[in-house]
């Protein structure tokens, strides 16, 4: 039984192509960087104070990645941490490969009550829930006016790499299905094509009972 080329060739090519994914995706995960924020994490301050948080980022590569600071609010907003604006941030490593960003309220105004979050690429932190009081004073009675802020279940936060992921695992599929195919149709040609090996009956070869009829009749 001759070996099939074209399906041996056809696993080879799948074998390979699984090995270089899964390399990649070991080459990536390893370099991901982690945000490690506990999930409804709370600050409060006192209008006119200053507050400080902090996001904790782990990384793997120097240098330490940017990090960003968003409010959300009807879309995500980049915070204003500009030399003309009270809110300042500041970075500080903790460990080789891990750090904290950290946002600097400086006398913190009502309308920085929000929920706020932080990032660097495709990871995103949860949310960071900031509460401003106001306290008031009238006929002598200290009045407690709080700035709350709605925290609404936290929606699906969409990652730019997992979408990256899916897109090119269906492409790899795709590519595997188109591959095989062609190569099937291939190998199907090549059988068709193939002449028949059969022997046939050679007729320059003459019969040997002919060869003696003739030879006796011209005996006789």
């Amino acid at each position: 039984m001759r070996p099939n080329y074209c399906l041996t060739i056809l696993h080879v090519s799948i074998f390979a192509a699984l090995l270089i994914t899964l390399d990649a995706d070991g080459e990536e995960s390893d370099c991901d960087v982690e945000i490690k924020v506990h999930r409804n994490t709370i600050y409060g301050a006192d209008l006119g104070e200053d507050l400080k948080i902090d996001c904790t980022v782990a990384f793997c590569n120097d240098p330490p990645p940017t990090v960003s600071w968003y409010k959300r609010e009807k879309t995500f907003v980049p915070v204003n941490v500009s030399s003309s604006s009270h809110i300042k941030m500041e970075w500080r490593l903790s460990d080789h490969l891990e750090g904290k960003s950290i946002l600097i309220f400086q006398n913190i105004l009502r309308s920085d009550s929000g929920l706020y979050q932080c990032g660097s690429g495709s990871s995103l932190s949860h949310n960071i829930n900031v509460t401003v009081y106001d306290y008031v004073v009238a006929n002598d009675v200290m009045h407690t006016t709080v700035t709350w802020t709605t925290s609404k279940p936290e929606t699906i936060e969409y990652s730019w790499r997992f979408v990256y992921h899916v897109v090119r695992i269906t492409l790899f599929v795709i590519l595997v299905i188109t591959f095989c195919v062609a190569s099937m149709c291939g190998c199907k040609g090549k059988s068709r094509d193939t002449p028949s090996r059969r022997r046939q009956p050679s007729h320059d070869a003459l019969p040997t009972t002919h060869i003696y009829d003739n030879v006796r009749l011209s005996a006789l």
